[in-house]
């Protein structure tokens, strides 16, 4: 077994109980027996992270002919699918009472929710740095770019409570994971 296999492995255990969990979450939404208050931004950044995540997993293999991985990158790979997690786990409560309005379920997390989302900024821009350098795969400007646009949008969504500025967030979030599906397909990753 190769380096990337096992760090590949792991990587989508911690990326597979992400999408586990967001499943769970719309699937109490879905039960009939509890009253819930949809919010729709809370939905799109459900999509949004689920999206994410098998779109992390499926870029993950550009590493695939990466014979040797340092440190730093192996630690950052790991802490890249941990922040999706628990940035996933702050969309629907891991335990406790059951959401019954996931408007104020939102809010209350914003804060925490959009820290975990600088913090995803600079482990993937992290990463982009270490495949550069390790995978030899070019320099995408345009990740670099969509980083800067989700920087502004997390750093403003830590303190805003606007349901407009958290309708553009999400939509921005979204057409970032768009350029990120067309990158893979550019990359050869995925077929058009």
């Amino acid at each position: 077994m190769t380096i990337f296999e096992h760090v590949s492995v792991f990587v989508s255990i911690v990326l597979g109980l992400a999408v586990v969990h967001l499943l769970g979450g719309l699937s109490l939404i879905l039960d009939a027996r509890v009253r819930t208050k949809v919010y729709w931004i809370h939905l799109a950044w459900t999509a949004g992270l689920l999206l994410l995540t098998v779109l992390v997993w499926l870029g993950s293999f550009a590493l695939a002919p990466v014979r040797e991985f340092g440190a730093a990158h192996v630690f950052n790979l790991v802490a890249y699918a941990m922040v999706i997690y628990l940035m996933s786990g702050l969309l629907f409560p891991v335990r406790g009472e059951e959401v019954t309005d996931f408007r104020e379920h939102f809010h209350a997390n914003r804060t925490r929710f959009f820290s975990l989302g600088v913090l995803f900024v600079a482990t993937d821009a992290i990463d982009g740095l270490l495949e550069w350098r390790a995978a030899g795969l070019p320099l995408d400007v345009g990740q670099f770019g969509t980083l800067a646009v989700w920087l502004v949008v997390f750093v403003i969504g830590i303190r805003s409570s606007s349901d407009r500025f958290h309708a553009f967030a999400v939509l921005a979030f979204l057409v970032g994971l768009g350029g990120f599906l067309v990158s893979l397909i550019d990359t050869g990753i995925l077929s058009g």
